[in-house]
């Protein structure tokens, strides 16, 4: 319910403040364990991708917003997980395997932080190591463009890495991540998605 009137009240800031495009959001599985994995460039990013998917999702969050007043509320009432920066977190990707194993969905960016190149950096294999872990399917999504009101941003998901197939093909975390990362380069560089 407060996920809901949240999320209903950040798209209608969302759409009259940006220009917005999304494509493919019919891409993202229904049900079952799903990961969402998006490159990042803003602090706009996470709230772009969570109005613009119908089901509710977690994210991670530096331990250390949970700490302010209002916005740790906020953030722990929005289904984030509490992550200490800087070091591998055992307990965060705990939390986020039992949460895809409940069946639930979990966006990342897989890059460790935001990237404001245009360039795609080499991801982390932290996403490939959850979805592994927990059978999810990893959903590659990539954020084109600016927020603004003239140029426009531009939201686009990928078809699902089916990645129980690709570890039943003898494929490791490494391979999984790379192919990630192609499918995400795809779709930052692809003039027309169809």
């Amino acid at each position: 319910m407060f996920y809901n009137a949240v999320k209903t009240l950040v798209k209608g800031f969302y759409y009259s403040r940006f220009k917005v495009r999304v494509i493919g959001e019919d891409r993202i599985p229904a049900t079952g364990p799903v990961l969402i994995c998006s490159n990042h460039s803003s602090e706009y990013d996470p709230p772009l991708i969570a109005i613009n998917v119908k089901r509710e999702m977690s994210f991670f969050a530096k331990s250390e917003l949970f700490k302010i007043p209002v916005l740790g509320f906020l953030i722990s009432h929005l289904n984030a997980i509490p992550v200490d920066r800087g070091k591998g977190d055992r307990a965060a990707l705990k939390k986020s395997v039992e949460k895809l194993k409940e069946g639930n969905m979990l966006l990342i960016f897989p890059e460790g932080g935001r990237n404001k190149s245009g360039t795609l950096k080499d991801l982390q294999q932290g996403a490939s190591f959850m979805a592994v872990k927990s059978g999810a399917a990893i959903v590659p999504a990539a954020i084109k463009g600016n927020y603004d009101r003239k140029k426009g941003i531009t939201l686009i998901f990928g078809k699902p890495i089916d990645t129980k197939a690709l570890t039943e093909q003898g494929k490791n975390r490494k391979e999984i991540t790379e192919i990630l990362r192609e499918d995400i380069n795809n779709l930052l560089i692809s003039e027309t998605i169809t």
